[in-house]
């Protein structure tokens, strides 16, 4: 049985995203959990930023920020970068983030984060009171420490990644559990 609770109610799970813009000298973090792979051709993703703060102000002006992706293990400073305002507070040096440079942007990525995207805008669109834009992923920064085979980049380990969750509308924090099945091989099994 189901039952329904109106559009309202945004339960959702996503992973926990520190957007980070602005340059190495004068940064700030947005925590988001509305963040999306969009298309593999060009490598782009989606991000919803509300408009009450300034950076998605700043993502405009600058046209680059980085996507990265928190850990379990920085629950408290994700949360605290998300509750707090960078007008008059520098996120980096009051949660103890290591900024770090980019290859291709000036947005720094955070080097506490497993996982880095540097992010190119390409389109952003207002929708209701939030800001989505588009980025195209220019690169990829994850730390080796995860990956399973040192010379397969895409061999994390994902237990040792540990994700931060954010399951919306119930606000709460999670983590992932574990592996039930590889993904395009399970749905095998129902092939005549």
């Amino acid at each position: 049985m189901k039952t329904t609770l109106g559009a309202k109610r945004l339960l959702f799970p996503s992973p926990v995203a520190l957007v980070a813009t602005g340059t190495l000298d004068e940064s700030n973090i947005v925590t988001i959990a509305w963040v999306s792979l969009l298309t593999s051709k060009p490598p782009s993703l989606g991000i919803s930023v509300g408009t009450r703060g300034f950076s998605g102000e700043a993502i405009k002006r600058n046209k680059h920020f980085t996507v990265n992706i928190a850990s379990a293990d920085i629950m408290v400073e994700a949360d605290f970068c998300g509750i707090s305002s960078g007008k008059d507070l520098d996120k980096f040096a009051a949660s103890g983030l290591t900024k770090l440079p980019s290859v291709h942007v000036d947005s720094p990525i955070i080097a506490e984060c497993p996982l880095n995207l540097e992010c190119r805008l390409v389109q952003w669109q207002l929708v209701g009171q939030t800001n989505h834009f588009v980025g195209e992923i220019l690169e990829t920064h994850v730390d080796t420490r995860l990956l399973k085979n040192a010379s397969d980049h895409a061999s994390i380990d994902i237990d040792q990644f540990n994700p931060l969750i954010y399951f919306g509308g119930v606000r709460e924090y999670r983590i992932v559990g574990e592996k039930i099945g590889d993904a395009y091989q399970v749905g095998n099994k129902l092939k005549k």
